[in-house]
């Protein structure tokens, strides 16, 4: 019986390291995803800010094109030349925002494998010091 509990205490020693090494993967994945997922978040940020200045810009042509009225109608120009930006910096923004819910969805499953593999490893270490209790109780 005692070379069968060691040989079973072997392995399972065998597989907890293992899997510490898949849980060190898998926590290096979820400081990448959640680097990504910040990054992302970033972008959103940069594009909504875009959009804000593009509404304070246009206030000021507005303003412009209703104070001169001999150059209203190059204002009126300019205005429709940015208001035609509009469009792209919304689709700009659209676009950051999936970018970024797809990545708090790699982040959520990074977390998710990452705690599976944790939850592992330390049933192959219990399973490996149950082994190892069981082997100096033969003694």
């Amino acid at each position: 019986m005692t070379p069968d509990l060691l040989r079973l205490a072997t392995f399972w020693r065998l597989l907890a390291r293992v899997r510490r090494l898949r849980v060190q993967r898998r926590l290096r994945e979820m400081a990448q995803a959640r680097r990504a997922e910040r990054q992302a978040a970033g972008a959103v940020a940069t594009h909504i800010d875009a959009l804000e200045q593009h509404a304070e810009a246009r206030l000021r042509v507005v303003a412009a094109c209703r104070s001169d009225a001999r150059t209203r109608g190059q204002w009126q120009a300019t205005l429709r030349r940015h208001d035609a930006r509009l469009p792209d910096l919304q689709d700009q923004l659209d676009d950051a925002e999936r970018a970024h819910a797809r990545a708090r969805e790699d982040a959520a499953l990074a977390l998710a494998n990452w705690r599976r593999e944790t939850i592992r490893q330390e049933e192959a270490d219990r399973r490996a010091r149950d082994c190892l209790i069981g082997l100096r109780g033969t003694d």
